[in-house]
């Protein structure tokens, strides 16, 4: 039998990005070794500062104008919890923003802007092995996130208390790993790589020392193409630790979710519902449908089964932020502009405002707002994705 015509679509896109790619794999070899053969002249290293602990923060930022107000509270609540921030400005920052940057930070690192979140991690790892410098603890963190969202939150301790030798905040695992559709394939359904996503990792000093860790940065080839960086990066990390025999997870994932979820009361499984994103107007329709219903009794068995249904499909962060943050209480949002996150982030802010999910990070909430605002205007107008 042969597979839909939407799966077949997909894969056809997916191989002619991959062609596309091809002469940007040729010049960019190039590219890196100028790179790095004049890297730490192009690099401008601002700071003064001693250390204060053997704890170090990485955070990547590509601002092209003044560094918004919330990674300013990132860099202090980092501080707050003893860490030494490292600011990587991809592209740099203008003068004002570097001011302002270095009274905040340990270090300040502007670089080119080439390879994206991961070729500014190299270089700072890279820094910080210069400096004779091996942390005790190591965050590697981007600007695609709005963390920590409450200031009393303990994640940060928590990645510090995992068992697991490399820590994120969320373990993405693909559909298929999960969810075998062998409906179409007579073999055996080749697993996709699982990853923690990189916007926040925890890293302790007995992962930094291993010859894996080491390796991969020394090996890393950066690439400005974003499809690359992460098969490369985000990817690659996780796999290169799980093939050096080191533990790979994170704090949250889609099959604990669930779990969870299945564990809790009527009225929490309203509450996701009440408080949920969709990009599918099936779901959106669905939902509505469910929360007009009375709530016999096979409401609980058709609510749980909607929202397996979503997360199967779709990111159950962004489809369920409220549940997901009573869950996990990982205190981020995500900036990814695709539809789900827009409304998730609608919703989010709907939470907040009622009081039920804790939230006092103001600088984070003004931009939102604003965000959201933009995103009520355009949304009606923006395509549903296709069910």
């Amino acid at each position: 039998m042969l597979p839909p015509a939407w799966k077949f679509k997909r894969e056809m896109l997916r191989f002619a990005e991959q062609i596309r790619d091809i002469p940007r794999r040729v010049v960019e070899r190039s590219s890196r070794a100028n790179y790095d053969r004049t890297r730490w002249a192009d690099i401008k290293v601002s700071g003064k500062a001693e250390a204060a602990t053997a704890k170090f923060c990485v955070l990547l930022v590509f601002q092209q104008g003044s560094v918004p107000a919330s990674l300013m509270r990132t860099c202090a609540f980092m501080k707050s919890r003893g860490y030494n921030v490292v600011m990587v400005a991809n592209g740099g920052l203008q003068d004002s923003a570097r001011k302002n940057a270095v009274a905040n930070v340990w270090r300040l690192l502007e670089r080119p802007n080439f390879g994206y979140d991961f070729g500014g991690f190299r270089d700072a790892i890279h820094f910080l092995q210069q400096q004779k410098i091996s942390p005790k603890n190591l965050v590697l963190m981007n600007d695609s996130v709005w963390f920590p969202m409450w200031s009393g939150s303990k994640v940060i301790e928590r990645l510090e208390d995992s068992d697991l030798d490399v820590t994120g905040l969320l373990f993405h695992v693909p559909t298929r790993n999960e969810y075998p559709d062998t409906k179409y394939r007579v073999n055996h359904v080749r697993m996709r790589a699982e990853h923690i996503e990189s916007y926040v990792t925890m890293v302790p000093v007995s992962t930094y020392k291993h010859p894996a860790f080491q390796r991969f940065w020394d090996s890393y080839e950066q690439t400005d193409s974003k499809l690359l960086t992460i098969k490369r990066g985000e990817v690659g990390f996780s796999r290169a630790m799980d093939e050096a025999g080191l533990t790979v997870g994170a704090l949250s994932r889609r099959k604990s979710f669930l779990h969870e979820v299945c564990k809790r009361s009527d009225q929490f499984i309203e509450q996701t519902l009440r408080y949920a994103a969709y990009s599918d107007q099936f779901f959106a329709d669905e939902c509505s449908a469910l929360l007009a219903s009375p709530r016999d009794e096979t409401w609980r068995d058709r609510a749980l089964a909607h929202i397996g249904c979503v997360i199967k499909t779709r990111r159950f962060n962004a489809s369920f932020c409220w549940a997901t943050e009573q869950i996990f209480q990982t205190s981020f949002v995500k900036k990814n502009t695709d539809r789900l996150f827009q409304v998730g982030r609608i919703r989010f802010l709907e939470a907040v405002e009622n009081g039920d999910i804790q939230c006092d990070n103001l600088e984070a909430l003004e931009e939102l707002k604003r965000i959201a605002e933009a995103d009520r205007e355009h949304l009606p107008q923006k395509a549903w994705r296709q069910h």
